[in-house]
């Protein structure tokens, strides 16, 4: 079980550094009590060692905890409840996040939020006292991170580089989907790919009523020469932006695969990227919108 705590100053981005650890996996929880802390990693660790199959096989848990100022205000010290929190044999990673009076000043005011802090005296004061009953907890962390000249993208990076423990947890996830173009796009689709040129199994009588996942329609797709070309080329795309997606950061790449009702061809060549894909070595996931939709609706 992995374990990443997340705390700092308030607006140094620990709301961001916790949707980006979302993107690697990790199960988020934020502004956890100290004082719970011990039985949820209990809780996570036991699920660790139940009989199920899933889990058996499933890589090591990752939980990613955010713990603020809130916190100490509400139960005290800090950084002697996490202490005790965390026994010895557990393999956590204290963030803390700050950044420069006043770049904080400066992003309280657009965000137009209160401060933790700041409820009977000004901005600065509440950072600067926040900061001060902060020290302790800055001073037994693994890492500090300085936001100030940070954009969201650089804050990203700086995360992956710091938690990645092997090149798999740096790969980027993909997730295919195949969909009906009738009934309409896909809307968290980065990439769009139309294979409504490719022959058809709909007009195929004994194909019609199957869907792309079953044999005699990939047989049927995969006899044809342009459909190999197809592959070639989105091989050949593939290796191309794939790494300079990653390289900007992106972690999560959502591919839309579409044809006229979603059930024939485009499951069929999603199946097919899909292990392309995962011969690249990235993760690959997939799953098809309309596979289930009337086979006889139309064209």
């Amino acid at each position: 079980m992995e374990i990443v705590i997340i705390t700092g100053m308030s607006g140094a981005g620990k709301s961001s550094a916790m949707r980006a650890l979302e993107d690697l996996d990790f199960f988020c929880i934020d502004n956890l009590p100290p004082d719970l802390l011990s039985g949820l990693l209990q809780a996570f660790h036991k699920t660790d060692l139940e009989e199920d199959e899933f889990i058996q096989t499933s890589r090591t848990q990752k939980i990613a905890i955010g713990i603020d100022i809130r916190s100490l205000i509400q139960f005290g010290n800090l950084t002697e409840n996490i202490k005790n929190s965390l026994s010895p044999d557990t393999h956590a990673k204290i963030i803390f996040m700050e950044a420069s009076n006043r770049t904080l000043v400066s992003r309280y005011k657009q965000s137009r939020r209160n401060h933790p802090l700041a409820k009977d005296r000004n901005l600065v004061d509440a950072i600067t006292e926040e900061r001060e009953r902060l020290h302790d907890l800055r001073e037994m962390s693994d890492f500090v991170i300085d936001t100030t000249e940070m954009s969201l993208s650089d804050l990203k990076d700086h995360l992956y580089n710091t938690l990645a423990t092997d090149d798999y947890d740096q790969i980027m996830t993909i997730y295919i989907q195949s969909f009906g173009f009738k009934y309409g796009l896909p809307l968290d689709s980065d990439l769009v790919i139309d294979v409504r040129f490719l022959p058809n199994p709909f007009y195929d009588e004994e194909l019609r009523p199957l869907s792309g996942l079953d044999e005699p329609v990939k047989d049927y797709i995969m006899q044809f020469d342009q459909v190999h070309k197809f592959l070639d080329i989105y091989r050949e795309f593939f290796e191309f932006s794939l790494p300079l997606y990653q390289n900007e950061g992106k972690v999560r790449l959502m591919i839309s695969i579409g044809c006229t009702g979603g059930r024939h061809r485009a499951v069929a060549i999603s199946q097919e990227l899909s292990m392309i894909l995962r011969s690249m070595g990235y993760r690959v996931f997939s799953e098809h919108r309309d596979i289930k939709r009337d086979p006889v609706g139309g064209i």
